[in-house]
């Protein structure tokens, strides 16, 4: 049991340093920015589809496309993935904004940019 115990905790360690770090500076600087968003930032290809980087955040407010709030978030997030990511290697910029309800489903929206539409 310890023999598994230890084998299960060195894959969990090897899955989180080689999928989740190269994401972990852009998380780290969403997390300064906007201190209370929970960011998880991933990047791969789907399958049959093209590469996209996702990027989750949660607020505090119920997130639409015409708040002035959601337009600041998704510029700041792409400024940041711009200093942080080679945006290069992706297709689709995917920004999730989430608002949890106690007890009632999420309240999301989701912004998707082509990659090569983001200027620097």
């Amino acid at each position: 049991m310890l023999g598994f115990g230890m084998v299960m905790t060195g894959a969990i360690w090897v899955f989180s340093k080689y999928e989740l770090e190269p994401f972990q500076p852009l998380a780290r600087a969403i997390k300064a920015e906007f201190p209370n968003s929970h960011p998880h930032v991933k990047g791969g290809r789907p399958k049959k589809l093209p590469p996209l980087l996702r990027v989750v955040i949660q607020v505090d407010f119920t997130p639409s496309e015409t708040d002035d709030r959601v337009t600041h978030i998704v510029d700041r997030v792409i400024a940041l993935a711009q200093e942080h990511i080679d945006l290069l290697q992706y297709e689709t910029l995917e920004i999730h904004i989430v608002h949890y309800v106690p007890e009632k489903n999420p309240e999301r929206v989701t912004i998707e940019r082509p990659v090569i539409d983001l200027k620097k």
